[in-house]
């Protein structure tokens, strides 16, 4: 899911192409059945810390849900990593995702998420986060002579051949999890790649199959059948992970459909010190939407114990978010405020290039 964050930082049955795939998902009544079944009480439990499997924790503070429901946020007294705790499930969670979640102006969504306008915004800060990371230069790499060389060879080595007549997409393949509407997807495939996305919310993928014709498959990134291990050069999560019920299983399937080699683009909201400045007012502090908090150097050890190595990071962000109307004075502030804290390492954002080695 990746409206709330993207807009914070600027304030801002279906007809499928051939490649779209939509995974089954049980009805809301058999997602609910489960829930009460597996929930010790009305779909909110404890859980260990997904980070270290710690159990005990320092309650920080209780912040109010914009459906009047009390959460606490609690931070791991092992690994100190902020997180909702006791955290509700899946089903107590999917009433704050429904379609005004990208078509109804509130702190936590989009006035309207599928406009041209929000799109270029989004992209934007895209490109931003790619160049500051040096992902271009990667990108470069899978257009060079080497990389398709070692490509074929792979390729060579196969069992599966293609169906006589077929024709081979030797492209680079990227697949972007939670990619809501698949405005990333979209930005890759017209950059030349073989672009693919997962996300889960019916209303934001669908339009992204109807109206861009892209390659989404609707579905749970956790447990969709139709994404291969060492198949993608890149994968990407933009304002995903902290929406994530296990960030930790998150990286580690991602560690898997990787290729030796590939990379990883990760961007969340970060808890640093304008995260504690602001505490519960914070203006990422939104729950249950958000579940984990992490900080800069406690996502980059979690990567490391999964296996990646932190090729490069960025924060960014002062928390002066764009604003329609705003006056002389803000818009001043906002221009000196956001170089700083991305020149000083303060942002309450940060984007990471993460690769899996070869």
């Amino acid at each position: 899911m990746q409206p709330d964050t993207l807009q914070a930082e600027y304030d801002l049955d279906v007809i499928q192409p051939p490649d779209a795939v939509e995974e089954p998902i049980p009805t809301a009544a058999e997602v609910e059945a489960d829930a009460v079944r597996e929930s010790e009480t009305d779909g909110v439990r404890d859980v260990p810390c997904d980070r270290c499997g710690g159990e005990q924790f320092f309650t920080m503070f209780e912040k109010e849900s914009s459906r009047a429901e009390i959460y606490q946020v609690v931070s791991c007294v092992n690994c100190d990593l902020v997180q909702v705790n006791p955290q509700p499930d899946v089903a107590t969670v999917a009433p704050y995702y429904t379609s005004e979640y990208f078509t109804k102006r509130t702190d936590r969504g989009y006035d309207n998420y599928f406009s041209e306008t929000l799109k270029a915004q989004i992209q934007k800060v895209y490109e931003q986060n790619l160049n500051d990371l040096g992902f271009f230069d990667y990108e470069e790499h899978l257009r060079s002579g080497s990389w398709l060389l070692q490509h074929l060879q792979r390729h060579s080595t196969e069992t599966k051949r293609a169906p006589v007549g077929s024709e081979e997409d030797h492209r680079p393949r990227s697949l972007d999890v939670g990619c809501a509407a698949g405005y990333f997807v979209q930005y890759l495939e017209e950059r030349g790649w073989n672009a693919q996305g997962v996300e889960l919310s019916r209303d934001a993928a669908r339009y992204g199959v109807r109206e861009l014709g892209l390659n989404i498959i609707i579905g749970d990134f956790l447990t969709c059948r139709k994404l291969n291990p060492a198949s993608y050069d890149l994968i990407s999560l933009w304002a995903s992970i902290e929406h994530m019920h296990s960030p930790r299983r998150v990286l580690e399937r991602s560690f898997e459909l990787l290729k030796p080699g590939g990379r990883m683009i990760l961007s969340t909201c970060r808890y640093g010190i304008l995260a504690k400045l602001r505490g519960p007012a914070w203006r990422f502090m939104n729950v249950p939407e958000h579940l984990y908090f992490f900080s800069l150097p406690g996502l980059i050890d979690l990567a490391a114990e999964i296996g990646f190595t932190a090729e490069a990071h960025v924060t960014y962000g002062s928390g002066l978010t764009g604003r329609a109307n705003a006056g002389i004075w803000y818009r001043a502030a906002k221009r000196v405020a956001d170089p700083f804290v991305k020149r000083f390492g303060m942002g309450d954002m940060m984007a990471l290039q993460l690769s899996k080695p070869v």
